[in-house]
């Protein structure tokens, strides 16, 4: 049975640990890209689809989870997932080619996209839908910290010891989440139903779900911005380290300036959505977005020897529109589902991480000998995310939230 009296503040805290797996399961090894293309004898370039096969994985992983989520509940799924990310990181120390590696990390991504369907699950059954964006503001803003420090931790390792302790760090930090969870976190699910689970229900559960037009433009939106993260975090090692030449100490500190813009973009979105609908927000993010991708755009092809200075606050002006859009547009899409909250959650979740797949293999198929690439690949996701917000309004001028 639910606990329907679960202490907001501190559930926001422990979502926030859940959900900064991620950030570190994807921003710790960035700075290892070449060590680890040394160790399994391999390029840079193939080290690079590690970051999509996970994508991959987190994407159809949450297909399987959420209509499990919807029938068992919210922490025992939580923790078999835990318990598969443990195991695979612990595997990818011990992989002998990049093959090996792109496997495991697709496992990996599967044990950690339980907790990306089950924290958005948690959220729709403890808040309404008027205070949900500022839950998902406030749950990136304390899982903040991990992309913040992430890439430091990764470099140390580097520089101290190997690629693979990285990897030694993500299996400990999971179990003890995973503690954290079993002994903390309460069951939240108020709707669990005890239909057996056959792949005709839910893939029609699917159908119902992608027949609702809220839910498609705002996961659609949702999943663009995303994207631009995405773009961004594949593009960054070559970025800095390569084009730019500069030291993996340097590159934690830019990379945790730039991941701090997403950060300041949830935490003023907190503030703005206190005094103003939430879809307005996002749809006014969108238009700062577009300025901010073509002022690059334009900045680095007039200037190709541009200091990178300048892509660090173009990088960090455009993540600070993206944390604004993004927690408003997954809101908005779940407006619509109660009593299938996870299904609809998890494919939510899915698409988002779909565009995240492919915005990371397109930056290294698309790879140039410049920064222009990464921003014209921004700048079209960032049209694309004002096009879908603008077909949710006309489609849906009502919509209140």
């Amino acid at each position: 049975m639910a606990n329907t009296r679960v202490n907001r503040t501190f559930l926001i805290f422990i979502l926030g640990i859940i959900a900064a797996i991620g950030p570190f399961t994807i921003d710790m090894y960035l700075p290892g890209f070449q060590r680890i293309a040394e160790s399994l004898h391999t390029t840079e370039r193939e080290v690079t689809f590690t970051l999509t096969s996970y994508f991959v994985g987190i994407a159809l992983g949450q297909l399987v989870y959420g209509p499990i989520v919807d029938k068992y509940g919210r922490k025992k799924p939580l923790l078999i997932g835990l318990s598969i990310y443990i195991i695979s990181a612990f595997i990818i120390t011990i992989v002998p080619s990049i093959n090996w590696m792109i496997g495991a990390r697709f496992i990996q991504a599967i044990g950690a996209c339980a907790g990306i369907v089950a924290s958005t699950a948690i959220i729709t059954d403890v808040y309404p839908p008027a205070f949900r964006a500022r839950a998902f503001s406030s749950i990136a803003l304390v899982m903040g910290v991990a992309p913040l420090i992430a890439p430091s931790i990764g470099s140390y390792f580097l520089i101290h010891a190997d690629w693979e302790f990285v990897f030694y760090f993500l299996t400990v930090f999971a179990l003890l989440v995973a503690i954290i969870i079993y002994f903390f976190l309460p069951e939240t699910a108020r709707y669990m139903h005890n239909e057996p689970l056959k792949v005709k229900v839910v893939t029609r559960n699917y159908l119902a779900i992608l027949d609702n037009k809220n839910f498609i433009y705002y996961t659609v939106a949702g999943s663009l911005s995303m994207s631009i993260l995405f773009a961004y975090i594949s593009s960054a090692s070559f970025v800095f380290l390569t084009y730019y030449g500069l030291d993996k100490a340097t590159f934690s500190l830019l990379f945790a300036i730039n991941a701090s813009g997403m950060i300041s973009g949830s935490y003023l979105n907190g503030i703005l959505t206190r005094r103003f609908n939430y879809i307005q927000v996002a749809n006014v993010a969108s238009y700062v977005l577009v300025i901010f991708a073509t002022v690059i755009l334009i900045a680095v092809l007039w200037m190709p020897s541009l200091s990178y200075i300048w892509v660090v606050v173009a990088v960090f002006s455009t993540l600070f529109a993206v944390g604004i859009i993004n927690p408003n547009a997954t809101a908005a899409s779940l407006v619509p589902f109660r009593d299938n909250s996870g299904t609809a959650s998890a494919l939510s979740g899915a698409l988002r991480m779909t565009g995240g797949a492919f915005a990371a293999a397109a930056m290294g198929l698309l790879h140039t000998d410049s920064t222009v690439g990464m921003f014209g690949f921004i700048l079209f996701l960032s049209v694309m995310v004002l096009l879908f917000l603008k077909l949710a309004k006309r489609s849906l001028p009502d919509n209140k939230g």
